[in-house]
């Protein structure tokens, strides 16, 4: 027997009320699967991964306690 039939067996056995518990579930699983936060995203659409190692071109605090706090 396959999960999915499984599934069905168990739901034949519900009452009505518990049904509508098992769709809002569902449903809330299946817009979770389409939600980008689901996706880890691509290199290339990781603006954070992108910037890794800039740093090291230059001291990108350098100087950085004058403009902050005059001086």
């Amino acid at each position: 027997m396959t999960t999915k039939q499984a599934i069905f067996d168990a739901i034949e056995q519900l009452p009505e009320q518990h049904l509508k518990d098992v769709l809002q579930y569902v449903q809330q699983l299946a817009r979770t699967q389409k939600s980008p936060a689901s996706n880890p995203p691509t290199q290339s659409s990781d603006r954070l991964a992108d910037f890794i190692g800039a740093v090291s071109h230059g001291s990108l605090a350098a100087n950085l306690d004058d403009e902050l706090y005059g001086g």
